[in-house]
């Protein structure tokens, strides 16, 4: 189940994502387990997404200002 006291990590997540698609592959849960998996690993999966968009995001900061120039008033 997903913890909604606290975020969890991107590993954690994702660990539980590959539990449900596990699941849901097997085959043997019921419909309405199934429907539940389903829903939670669609949550889980948009999660992941934004994580993976602010790193990006971040990454994308740190190369840009990586590359820039100090100008000379910067310097004084």
């Amino acid at each position: 189940m997903v913890k909604h006291s606290k975020e969890i990590s991107f590993e954690e997540s994702f660990k539980r994502l590959d539990e449900i698609v596990s699941a849901l592959e097997q085959g043997s849960a019921s419909l309405e387990d199934s429907l539940h998996l389903f829903e939670e690993g669609l949550k889980l999966a948009e999660s992941l997404k934004g994580k993976l968009k602010d790193a990006e995001h971040r990454i994308q900061e740190l190369v840009s200002s990586a590359d820039e120039t100090p100008k000379l008033d910067e310097l004084t």
